[in-house]
């Protein structure tokens, strides 16, 4: 089956299965969704089925239910491990071949820390520049985020506790594209900083390591609340307010473990919340030598006009 999505359709309505071909060659390429359309049931890992449909496809093939808007709310039963409602739409048909692709692929294969970080680190990149302007980063199992770093918030129908878990691979940033925008339109959004903070904090919890920061760093200002939250952090806001100190300096005055230490620094970094004044003592400042002022010139001899005012008198 490879690693995408192979679509079957049993016994849905014409119109609806129309739609779901269109909106799947729509998708392809526009959203982390890799899916194709097959005729051959006995190949598909996901098939459309009416509401009522009594069957159920054995794993790992997935049953999605087509229902009417009035059935969705009912509780799903046996039969079926997804539900789509009609109208077939580009929102919820991208929602439940996400979660499609999810159930097939899993999770299990995926290092939470390296997600963690590579998160992180993304978001660290592009706030430091200023960038401004809005990004999709495509994610494993179908998933994708919409970062717009002019307003500082993440769209995402992913929970934010799944996304600070880590358990996903991170694509190429890309610019939004038409599709996309409706996808914007329809998901949460989330506060940029809070997912910065939120991830450091994650990090900081699991021992991850951080860059090596040789340099002396100072707080501009306190960070915003939620970057308070986590033990330890006000101690160190409150050090590093007051004078520019080094990695190990903190470490020594604060008590708090150097993991914190390490990812609240660079999420302060990441925020512009910090900076580094430079690890080097300043230099001394120059003793300025006055050079000798040149000895006074020799007189100049008096010539014949001289000696004729000296003898007539004419000073």
């Amino acid at each position: 089956m490879g690693d995408g999505l192979v679509i079957g359709t049993q016994d849905i309505a014409q119109k609806d299965q129309l739609v779901l071909r269109a909106l799947v060659r729509l998708l392809e390429g526009g959203v982390n969704i890799r899916a194709r359309f097959s005729e051959q049931l006995a190949e598909c890992n996901v098939v459309f089925v009416p509401g009522h449909w009594p069957y159920r496809f054995h794993a790992p093939c997935i049953t999605v239910r087509v229902m009417d808007p009035e059935d969705v709310g009912a509780a799903l039963e046996a039969t079926a491990d997804l539900t789509v409602a009609t109208p077939l739409r580009m929102t919820n048909v991208i929602a439940v071949l996400q979660s499609a692709t999810q159930r097939v692929h899993g999770v299990s294969q995926f290092d939470p820390v390296k997600g963690q970080r590579a998160l992180f680190e993304l978001l660290g990149e592009r706030t430091r520049t200023a960038e401004r302007r809005r990004a999709v980063v495509p994610m494993s199992a179908g998933q994708q985020i919409v970062f717009d770093f002019v307003q500082q918030l993440v769209h995402t129908s992913m929970p934010m506790e799944v996304l600070l878990s880590g358990a996903y691979t991170l694509g190429e940033p890309h610019r939004v594209s038409p599709v996309e925008e409706e996808l914007i339109r329809s998901v949460p959004a989330h506060s940029l900083r809070n997912l910065l903070w939120s991830l450091a904090m994650r990090l900081a919890q699991s021992g991850a390591n951080a860059p090596v920061r040789t340099g002396h760093y100072r707080l501009l200002r306190w960070p915003d609340a939620i970057g308070l939250t986590a033990a330890g952090h006000p101690r160190l806001a409150a050090l590093l307010t007051s004078r520019a100190l080094s990695y190990e300096q903190v470490c020594t005055s604060s008590g708090v473990p150097e993991a914190t230490v390490r990812w609240f620094l660079e999420a302060c970094l990441a925020l512009g919340l910090a900076v580094d004044e430079g690890s080097a003592a300043p230099a001394a400042p120059a003793i300025s030598v006055k050079k000798p002022s040149d000895p006074p010139a020799a007189a100049t001899p008096p010539g014949w006009l001289g000696n004729l005012r000296e003898r007539l008198k004419l000073w």
